[in-house]
């Protein structure tokens, strides 16, 4: 029998009933062959089982008998007795502990609710604790066959259950995990789908599929390290060609869906992709499925399984509560970038348009809604424009998929956790700690107790942070990092789960304990090294083993792996803190957390008297040293030098001396000698401080709020590197993130702080002079609850939109401006949506944005550098320009334009008396700014084309996040009214 080796991607499992007394369990291994040959196993011999503690021992055939009298003999197997630790608290001793097999996992819960009451013996009730319970049944089963997500397993004896689909059935003792080296570290060349639906409503509103009907899906699929893309998509209704495309068209939705379904199977990718697939494309197939009567719909993965969407419901201290929804193809992964891309990075937009723009610098043209019914009634050539839409969709998250290393990553994430890839997208980032925890506790013969588990992310508390010397810095700042700071201190000083003590522990174990800053007490390494530190230790060592081998690898898939690899390591060993620190974690310690900020703390300190004590002209130097700065894991020095090439010198010293000084300390640490750099080398283990780069020139404005031009070497700047400031946060409008950046390049790269100052002014005066694009004025902030205490903008305009009959949801970015109003009108009554004030001529309340928008930010950034920052926003550069016009009245959304006489000014007529003997000249001017705005209004429109890749097609497209839709919009208006007074003028008589 030749040996299967398979590259392990979905494990599932389900229990079925042989007999109204008897279940069994089947779990299926879903993967690909090395001749990529999809393949399921399946194991019918492992079983589920937990642990129980009672208050005292019991004779084990009365607890047998008592366990089948009170749970279905179908349920349970059988139990044996061992000696294990409890993970919770150091102790010499082990637990009597019961270990319970049942037939399936479904049987444990109430198994424990029947236990968690007792159990009568000799006329008393004993005591249960229930032990890993809760741990996923699926992780049980990888955890102690020693597998991780995604990896490759051997296996030499099996039975072939079918050819097609290549089952086959084995046993879990036969399943061989191969180690993650060489070729078993490289991902095979998978075929990724993505596909992306179209629909459309008869009337002017968002479509529902219980009426409105599935008019195209979308789908281009490649192989994992190929450029090679195939297109194909399926139409209702007759399509012209499209280039590079196969385009199959129906006359009947019932029959494309069944189509659909077809092509799915038949290509049967690993993985299907899109952009919030989850949330509408596939809850829109399936209820249209339903509607039309489709028997078997589901059946969209590798097994017989129906699946199902399911709704799920998420709750967080941010948001609320948001109803989301799920679905799960058995051998498929699916990766819906929308929420992944949401959940790992702050964007003004999460709309594809705005995410593309941003990671890829390309968009695509955003077809309303409005417009898809008369373009899908049209003719051949109108639906071929909605097929071009919807393969653009397809192609951009594949784009965003690779470019963003996202399938790398998280297959590193699912090996360095042991824990399966679709965790990453399904289930709370603890969950990836917890398996760590789970592997380590088992292998050194430690049980877990349950504990409530929930799964909110709960903010803990925050590394220490030391009060700034504000200022500007012409000189450089040398930046000294802590390496791995939260991670070193719970090694070195052994914080963990199982060397926690009470009080009466360390006054018994004094001379083997110590006492944190915080008043916590924790065993020794010499006495009992923990299993946080030993996995804590591991994946540092690893991550630096790793580092070395992409150095030394010419394989870029390889090098892709091993990269993806090494930031999974990292990733991990920055939770385990975390997750000790949460409130309502899975395995809380709050005395772990808080003894390591603590510790961090006194590091900081520690390093500021080291450095100002040491590095000065008393001590024979040629330089002071002061601390300007501590936050967290950092300090910033300045010593005062004005050669950066000197700096760097200094600092180098700086961080080995500081490094020496930490070795120096503890049973656990080892000499330096003089001149020789300090690291870890994984044998011994300390905190190392690190010279990481110099600021130079550096804007210090308060705690958390910096900025500085970065030089990685003395030769030439990096970057210029910001932290707290307006440049990088999301609920400023654009127009201060564009002022912000400007600024800073004109300080940092040219040193020319007039030239800064004077952008700013000319800035202000376009605000007042209407020369600002609407888009650089909008502001964006997320819509996290239906109940707000306070009243905001944004709220307050979600009311406004719904009444409009705008589709909003909880978790929503909401796109706004501050509009004129009346005067005692409050902020959050003057939101308006962009559009709707473009379009309905809403001016904009320009003292808003002066003082609500760019004063606050503008004076913490050039406070520092100048005296009198108000001086900006007054003076000659504003005066003159025009103030917020105040409307008032039940009218006041719509703004009507008044004639008013192009050379004077006077309202009520477009060319006054006194102004008609000068007509010709007036009627140029009027012409003349209707050809300057006709050039502009083309360029436009060539633009859009351009992204269109379409110099023929009428420009239709409706995407809010590019400044060029606001634009086009507002030149629009401005020719109409333009060609307005030249009709005006033109039929005076003079």
């Amino acid at each position: 029998m030749k040996e299967i080796i398979l590259l392990q991607s979905n494990i599932e499992y389900t229990t079925n009933m042989k007999s109204l007394n008897t279940q069994s369990l089947e779990i299926t291994i879903f993967g690909v062959t090395k001749e990529m040959v999809p393949i399921q196993v399946k194991i019918f011999d492992f079983t589920p089982y937990f642990y129980i503690n009672l208050a005292e021992d019991i004779d084990i055939e009365y607890l047998k008998t008592f366990l089948k009298s009170k749970l279905n003999e179908s349920t349970f197997r059988g139990l044996d007795k061992c000696m294990k630790k409890n993970i919770y608290g150091y102790s010499e001793n082990k637990l009597t502990l019961y270990k319970l097999y049942f037939s399936s996992p479904g049987a444990f819960r109430s198994a424990k609710s029947i236990l968690e009451k007792g159990i009568p013996y000799k006329e008393k009730i004993l005591r249960v604790k229930v032990f890993e319970s809760n741990f996923p049944f699926i992780l049980r089963f990888m955890n102690d066959l020693k597998m991780t997500g995604m990896c490759y397993i051997k296996i030499p004896n099996y039975e072939v259950e079918t050819m097609e689909p290549f089952i086959i059935k084995t046993s879990h003792q036969y399943i061989e995990v191969l180690p993650l080296e060489g070729e078993y570290l490289k991902i095979l060349p998978l075929k990724i789908l993505s596909f992306d639906i179209e629909c459309c409503s008869s009337e002017n509103r968002f479509p529902s599929a219980t009426v409105d009907p599935v008019i195209q899906i979308g789908n281009t699929y490649q192989r994992i390290g190929s450029n090679e893309l195939f297109k194909d998509i399926f139409c209702l209704k007759e399509v012209a060609n499209i280039q590079g495309a196969n385009v199959h068209w129906f006359d009947d939705e019932k029959e494309m869906l069944e189509a659909w379904q077809d092509y799915i199977l038949e290509q049967d990718p690993d993985i299907l992709l899109g952009y919030n697939i989850k949330n509408f494309d596939f809850p829109f197939l399936f209820e249209r499925a339903r509607v039309l009567n489709i028997k078997n719909f589901g059946k969209l993965g590798r097994s017989d399984k129906v699946s199902k969407v399911f709704k799920k419901t998420q709750t967080s201290s941010a948001f609320g509560s948001i109803e989301t929804s799920d679905i799960s193809l058995d051998g498929r992964m699916i990766f819906d970038l929308f929420h992944i891309i949401k959940r790992d990075h702050k964007l003004r937009s999460y709309s594809l348009n705005s995410v593309s723009a941003h990671f890829l610098a390309e968009q695509k043209e955003d077809v309303p809604h409005s417009l898809m019914y008369g373009l899908q009634n049209g003719d051949k050539e109108t639906r071929r424009r909605i097929a071009t839409y919807c393969l653009k969709d397809t192609y951009l998250p594949l784009r965003l998929f690779e470019k963003l290393n996202i399938f790398i990553n998280f297959v590193e994430l699912s090996r360095a956790t042991h824990v399966p890839i679709e965790y990453f997208s399904t289930r709370g980032s603890s969950i990836k700690v917890l398996a760590l925890i789970y592997k380590e506790a088992s292998e050194y013969g430690f049980v877990i107790p349950d504990m409530e588990i929930m799964d909110n992310d709960v903010s803990f508390e925050g590394g220490f942070v030391m009060d700034p010397a504000r200022g500007y810095y012409d000189k450089p700042i040398a930046v000294l990092d802590f390496t791995s700071l939260y991670p070193s201190i719970m090694i070195t000083n052994n914080l963990c789960y199982t060397t926690l003590l009470s009080k009466e522990q360390y006054l018994k174990y004094k001379d083997d304990a110590f006492i944190t800053p915080t008043g916590n007490y924790f065993m020794k390494k010499s006495k009992c090294e923990g299993l946080l530190p030993r996995i804590l230790l591991n994946l540092i060592k690893n991550r630096k083993a790793t580092k070395k081998l992409i150095k030394m690898t010419d394989d870029e898939s390889l090098k892709k792996s091993l990269d993806g690899r090494q930031y999974a390591l990292k990733i991990c060993a920055n939770s385990i803190y975390g997750f000790t620190g949460a409130q309502v974690g899975q395995l809380p310690c709050f005395e772990i957390s808080q003894s390591t900020t603590s510790i961090g703390r006194e590091l900081i300190l520690l390093t500021k008297n080291l450095v100002e004590s040491n590095f000065n002209k008393k001590n024979g130097l040629a330089y002071d040293s002061t601390v300007i700065y501590g936050d967290t894991d950092s300090v910033m020095i300045n010593f005062y030098e004005s050669s950066l090439k000197r700096v760097f010198e200094i600092s180098e010293n700086v961080a080995n001396y500081i490094t020496k000084k930490f070795y120096d300390y503890g049973e656990d640490r080892k000499e330096i000698k003089e001149g020789e750099k300090a690291v870890n080398d994984g044998s011994k283990f300390s905190i190392v401080l690190e010279f990481e780069k110099v600021y130079f020139p550096y804007i210090l404005m308060n705690k958390k709020r910096y900025a500085g031009l970065i030089y990685n070497n003395p030769e030439k700047p990096n970057k210029i590197d910001t932290k707290g400031i307006e440049a990088v946060r999301r609920d400023n409008c654009h127009l201060l993130k564009k002022i912000i950046d400007e600024c800073l390049n004109r300080i940092f790269y040219k040193r020319d702080i007039t030239s800064a100052v004077e952008y700013v002014k000319e800035k202000v005066t376009d605000l007042y002079n209407d020369r600002v694009d609407l888009f650089d004025l909008i502001i964006s902030k997320t819509y996290t609850k239906t109940n707000y205490a306070v009243k905001s903008a944004h709220v307050e305009l979600v009311e406004k939109l719904k009444k409009r009959g705008v589709d909003v949801k909880i978790g929503d970015r909401i796109p706004y401006v501050i509009v004129s109003g009346g005067k005692n009108d409050k902020i959050y009554d003057k939101s308006e949506d962009p559009l709707y004030a473009l379009e309905n001529n809403i001016p904009i309340d320009i003292e808003y944005y002066i003082e609500h928008q760019l004063s606050n930010p503008i004076h913490r950034l050039f406070d520092p550098i100048m005296d009198n920052v108000s001086s900006l926003f007054k003076g000659v550069h504003v005066a003159g320009t025009k103030k917020s016009k105040v409307i008032s009245g039940p009218l006041k959304g719509f703004l009507v334009v008044k004639d008013q006489c192009v050379g004077c000014g006077t309202p009520g007529t477009i060319l006054c008396s006194g102004c008609r003997r000068d007509f010709p000249k007036y009627l140029y001017k009027i012409y003349n700014e209707y050809n300057e705005e006709t050039k502009l209004f083309n360029m436009c429109w060539r633009e859009c084309q351009r992204c269109m890749k379409s110099t023929m097609t009428e420009v239709i497209c409706v995407n809010d996040g590019c400044p060029i839709f606001y634009k086009r919009i507002k030149v629009k208006k401005q020719i109409e009214e333009l060609q307005g007074k030249v009709n005006k003028i033109s039929s005076i008589e003079w």
